[in-house]
């Protein structure tokens, strides 16, 4: 990374009159792939975050290169929630005397409500029973329509510490403040918690938990204590003191406003037809795509490895790499147009990092039908080649000639190849797969500099990636030479959805992370012999509720999941075409 700050607009005009100048070849070098890289990943894009000028920039490089090759270049333009802040109409008033906006702060997943209502302590907020241990800490409180303030984070007891910790999450927290009745909750941070005592700040984007949510200062809460002669720092030593629960009511009436104001912002997917010359296959489409965007200059709430380093995250691998090679099988592709069978789909997906929303976008959004689509080939970080490890390929168990194509395809060369058969993962071709289209995910791995700001065109093995787009080509040749179509298998999906949350079981099927036009968890893929499938839940279903209790949204659901035992047997109720149903599944 360039560390001598030079204003963004001179980059800039140096690096596209140098794409002027340049001139294009249609076969794959390393001097093309060189020059995609050098200008996807310079300091002056800062990270092609989402929405930003280095975005907008990247998408109109992406469409000048697809001119050069005489591609027609379009582009598909989407919004989406971009960030969250702190909204101008939150209020929070303690028996009328109303407090500083320095004194408190909505939490992410608060819902936008006012709610005026009784307050009670309920300790650390949290329920859990295991063998002969049990803590419960609104046992014999009454809760119902009130708020509740409650301590961040859990007592100090070693023997149980891991148990406690599986509820110790603010969002846990409000689930459960939500599931025993409560209007409202109010977090704070006791001194053994955070001695800074500071407020986070309204960032990211997480669905309302279905209650207003604040955290407030020690001395906001101390306010709401001092009719009882207490404070946070003396509830908090006092129950690691007793090590049991504690609770009460509290005097008085909370009032409060909350407001998250979504920030949206507008990216594309970009993608050109090459167009097949066989009179009834053209109507069939190989995808190949790659995202090109990434993580912006990183810090606090992003997803990067360093979370306290704000800088350019460069993302010459991630994904750069990928996108140079999409954009020389492209070019060599139109190269040798009359030799396709069928016709090739380039895309370059926008807004990955953020729950792979331009491929979800595109394939509920397609530019020709789904069921024309014969394979999706996804492109994401090719280029760190390490020969002693190979290419890794994911997605082989979606097709049954997957395995012959790709044996096939890597002659010459010889790649050492790590293969797995599971269609979804971390990248843009499960949005494929969801629908039923096989795919192939290459990607040369995971490695120490992966979203962090170390991830830059210095460290790019460009023999490698030129030989890794070589194979790609070769593949993509495999699956146009097929006398028929390829057969889709299912392979997967992964049942765990995030490495946040403990789940002891799975129901056996892919959620849709991306939807938010409902309330509740859209089904995106069953697996087959999986509790989902003997139990009768379809793809499409809504999932509202299980065992009675509310799914308004995935995190509702990851956290009903986390609370659920094998063999367990469970009431799921459902929305399917307009009508609700109620599902038995034993775990």
């Amino acid at each position: 990374m360039n560390k001598i700050q030079v204003p963004v607009s001179v980059v800039l005009l140096f690096l596209v009159s140098s794409c002027q100048v340049y001139r294009y070849s249609p076969e794959i070098t390393e001097s093309d792939l060189h020059k995609h890289i050098q200008y996807l990943a310079s300091d002056a894009l800062q990270g092609r975050y989402p929405g930003t000028k280095g975005d907008v920039s990247s998408g109109k490089y992406l469409e000048r290169q697809l001119q050069k090759m005489q591609l027609s270049a379009h582009r598909q333009a989407f919004s989406f929630v971009q960030s969250y802040t702190r909204g101008h109409d939150n209020m929070l008033e303690i028996n009328g005397k109303e407090i500083p906006a320095s004194g408190y702060t909505p939490v992410t997943f608060s819902k936008d409500t006012l709610l005026s209502a009784a307050i009670l302590f309920a300790g650390y907020g949290l329920s859990m029973e295991a063998d002969s241990f049990r803590w419960n800490d609104y046992e014999g409180l009454t809760v119902k329509d009130k708020w509740v303030l409650v301590l961040r984070g859990i007592p100090n007891l070693p023997e149980v510490n891991s148990l406690l910790a599986m509820g110790s999450d603010d969002r846990d927290k409000a689930m459960l403040a939500r599931d025993n009745g409560a209007a409202g909750i109010i977090l704070v941070s006791g001194p053994g918690y955070d001695a800074s005592d500071q407020l986070p700040e309204v960032s990211g984007k997480q669905a309302s938990a279905g209650i207003p949510v604040l955290q407030v200062t020690r001395s906001v809460a101390d306010i709401l204590l001092s009719p009882e002669k207490t404070s946070v720092q003396k509830l908090e030593a006092e129950i690691q003191e007793k090590r049991q629960p504690l609770g009460f009511l509290l005097p008085g009436i909370v009032k409060a406003r909350t407001d998250i104001e979504a920030i949206k912002a507008q990216t594309s997917n970009w993608y050109a037809v090459i167009e097949g010359s066989d009179p009834s296959l053209k109507e069939e489409y190989v995808v190949v795509g790659a995202h090109y965007d990434h993580l912006g200059m990183g810090g606090p709430g992003s997803s990067s490895r360093r979370q306290d380093t704000i800088a350019v995250h460069n993302g010459a691998d991630d994904n750069a790499s990928g996108v140079a090679a999409l954009l020389e099988i492209a070019g060599k592709l139109k190269q040798d147009q009359s030799s396709l069978r069928r016709s090739v789909l380039v895309v370059a997906f926008g807004a990955e990092e953020m729950g792979l929303l331009g491929s979800k976008h595109f394939v509920d959004l397609p530019p020709v039908p789904l069921n024309r689509m014969s394979a999706m080939v996804n492109l994401d970080m090719v280029g760190r080649l390490d020969t002693l490890k190979g290419i890794q390929i994911g997605g082989t168990g979606t097709s049954a000639e997957a395995d012959s194509l790709i044996k096939i395809s890597n002659h010459p060369g010889g790649f050492r190849l790590s293969l797995n058969r599971e269609g979804s993962g971390p990248s843009d071709h499960s949005s494929f797969y969801g629908k039923n289209i096989p795919v192939f995910f290459i990607t040369t791995g995971a490695h120490t500099d992966y979203h962090t700001p170390d991830d830059d065109i210095g460290h790019i093995n460009f023999q490698g990636l030129k030989q890794v787009t070589d194979f790609t080509y070769r593949l993509i040749l495999g699956i146009d030479r097929e006398n028929g179509r390829l057969t889709f298998r299912e392979a997967g999906p992964r049942e765990s959805p995030t490495p946040n949350y403990r789940f002891k079981v799975t129901l056996g099927f892919m959620p849709d992370f991306s939807s938010t036009d409902v309330e509740g968890v859209r089904v995106d893929f069953v697996s087959k012999g999986k509790a989902a499938e003997r139990g009768g839940i379809l793809k499409g279903d809504i999932i509202i509720a299980i065992d009675g209790l509310a799914v308004k949204n995935i995190y509702d659901y990851m956290y009903r999941l986390s609370k659920l035992s094998k063999n367990q047997i469970i009431t799921v109720e459902l929305v399917r075409n307009g009508q609700n149903e109620v599902l038995i599944i034993q775990l």
